[in-house]
């Protein structure tokens, strides 16, 4: 049987394969709880990565309306060691990347962009029978 996991597992873990040095690759809800984590145990602790992902969505969206700049897609915090991705996915969802800190955003957005409607699709889709 296949299940919503099974399948979001799945598409993370060829979107993780795909992207330059991928240290992670989540999915969080909007309560900041993450959903499906590839790999299952990344360097960094799972809940860490979801609440500063949902941190980092929280001020984004307050800068975005500050400055009128429309509907948030996407916000990077780059450090020395790492940085943290993340993708708006309607209001419902974030998708958080780990990546190398010398690895550009724009060179993510390829394989993100084949990714991301497969992830919207399984999220929609009604696994109670159908």
């Amino acid at each position: 049987m296949i299940t919503r996991q099974s399948e979001l597992v799945h598409v993370l873990s060829l979107l993780h394969g795909e992207l330059p040095s991928s240290q992670w690759v989540a999915l969080i809800d909007d309560r900041g709880l993450v959903v499906a984590c590839v790999p299952e145990m990344p360097s960094v602790d799972v809940e860490r990565i979801s609440a500063m992902a949902a941190a980092l969505a929280m001020s984004g969206e307050r800068v975005i309306k500050e400055i009128n700049g429309g509907g948030l897609r996407f916000i990077n915090v780059a450090g020395s060691a790492r940085q943290q991705l993340v993708i708006m996915l309607g209001g419902e969802f974030l998708l958080s990347l780990g990546l190398d800190p010398e690895i550009a955003p724009s060179s993510t957005f390829r394989p993100l962009s084949e990714r991301v409607t497969e992830i919207v699709r399984i999220l929609k889709k009604n696994y109670n029978g159908g």
